[in-house]
């Protein structure tokens, strides 16, 4: 009942988000014969993919509440409780189901849908220009924390080098990442003590910069998967860099697959005790309360971790390891 629930919710919000990725590409894209219209649907295709991967979980938390609901309001939970299964025993293939939309999520739709996602961006290249922003770098070992303004490829465009150690800031316009070295251009470089500045044409740094660090950057933390963000740690312990976006992006992607059991729990509360007499559409609206309010929580909180002022972990884990403990705390005051 779950899959057949769960493949018609799916269906139905991938139909969705197709129609408006159809509409948001004809705005971008001029549509005036047949060959433009199978080429903007084409794109709408590519792109939609990445997008219903964003919402998978809240596509379970609706297929788990509803199929729950479903057993209350049909007497099949009564019949169940009479033949001995337990509260917790009718929820386990909930969670079980729960756990194998994680994996697949993880392992699968994810990497596919950045896959896809790349492959739009491609055929669109004319119009769509993707590169990494706003990237710091932290060189602990040498005293030196670096900002990348913008990176295509191995080209940078605005890179700041914050030296503690020689106690001074470089600036440079232009720069090229390779490895083991930075050649910046057009440089400023300020004494941070005396506050004096001077220009500099050309300077090379020769840090340790391999090439599965520059591959890393070539791309925003956002637009990889579990198979590049895996490689993080090892990167940092190679390079001996410090890459606060790309674990928290990592420790997320983590996160998120614990949201579907989180949503499961959340649906057993809702539907849990046995109350028949409960509408569609009051769980429809306790659906899209905590959906809204977990979807805050979780903005604010990253927010928070993208400007340094909470940790990385914390940042990817706070929200949903608390929703889940609130949740049991729930089903255990309702004796479930």
């Amino acid at each position: 009942m779950q899959l057949k629930a769960m493949l018609f919710v799916s269906f139905f919000m991938f139909c969705l988000i197709l129609l408006f990725d159809f509409a948001e590409v004809t705005r971008k894209f001029p549509i005036s014969n047949i060959e433009q219209v199978l080429f903007a649907i084409k794109l709408s295709l590519l792109r939609t993919p990445n997008t219903f991967c964003e919402i998978l979980h809240y596509v379970y938390f609706i297929t788990a509440t509803f199929s729950l609901w479903h057993l209350c309001s049909s007497n099949q939970m009564t019949i169940l409780k009479s033949a001995g299964r337990s509260p917790q025993q009718i929820l386990f293939p909930f969670i079980s189901f729960a756990l194998f939309i994680a994996a697949v999520w993880l392992f699968i739709l994810h990497p596919g849908g950045n896959y896809t996602e790349d492959k739009y961006n491609e055929l669109a290249k004319s119009q769509v220009r993707e590169a990494n922003e706003n990237i710091w770098i932290d060189y602990t070992k040498d005293s030196k924390l670096i900002f990348i303004k913008r990176i295509e490829k191995n080209e940078i465009d605005g890179l700041y080098i914050f030296d503690t150690h020689e106690n001074k800031r470089i600036f440079a316009r232009q720069a090229t990442i390779s490895e083991n070295k930075w050649d910046l251009r057009n440089i400023t470089v300020v004494d941070c003590s005396s506050n004096a500045a001077k220009t500099v044409n050309n300077i090379t740094l020769y840090n340790k910069v391999s090439n599965e660090l520059i591959d890393l950057l070539k791309k925003p933390p956002r637009k990889h998967n579990i198979y590049s963000l895996s490689n993080v740690y090892p990167i940092q312990k190679a390079d001996q860099v410090g890459l606060q976006l790309y674990e928290f992006e990592l420790h997320k992607l983590l996160a998120n697959c614990m949201h579907f059991i989180l949503f499961a729990l959340i649906a057993a509360a809702i539907c849990f005790p046995i109350n028949r007499y409960q509408t569609r559409t009051t769980i429809a609206i306790q659906v899209i309360v905590i959906a809204m309010i977990l979807r805050f929580a979780n903005n604010m909180v990253d927010s928070l971790a993208r400007t340094n002022v909470i940790g990385v972990v914390l940042g990817a884990w706070a929200i949903v390891i608390t929703a889940v403990f609130i949740t049991i705390g729930v089903l255990t005051w309702k004796e479930v």
